[in-house]
């Protein structure tokens, strides 16, 4: 997996770069390099989210439905305050943006923590029957 990110970084930086000069040499191909980079980098989110599906039903039983659970959620936190960070920045506000960030962090915190302390509980389950 951490190959096929690679690539995809890869991918996203050539285009965005190669869009950057033929942009200032001539400007209506670096539209279509740039569509082109983008097309590529969402066929690659594609490829992992169908490897993210495939893990998940090798999972199969009950209790990883939790964790899965929270770990899309988590997802979705983190990838929603950055977006929203992302904006912030673009505006000028950084100070904001660094808050955004901070506190989809600590969402996600507060999204683990019941998980956390359910595997705790079930350590210390274990450790107390031996």
């Amino acid at each position: 997996m951490e190959v096929d990110m690679l690539k995809i970084c890869g991918v996203a930086v050539l285009c965005s770069v190669v869009g950057a000069v033929l942009g200032k040499l001539v400007g209506g191909v670096a539209v279509a390099v740039k569509l082109c980079g983008l097309a590529l980098v969402l066929g690659g989110a594609v490829a992992l989210m169908g490897q993210v599906t495939e893990q998940v039903s090798l999972m199969g039983d009950e209790g990883a439905a939790e964790y899965v659970s929270l770990m899309i959620k988590g997802l979705g936190v983190v990838t929603l305050g950055r977006v929203c960070a992302d904006v912030c920045r673009d505006c000028g506000e950084t100070g904001v943006a660094a808050a955004v960030e901070t506190c989809s962090k600590l969402a996600v915190l507060v999204l683990a923590m019941p998980s956390v302390f359910g595997i705790l509980e079930a350590v210390d389950e274990l450790i107390s029957r031996v």
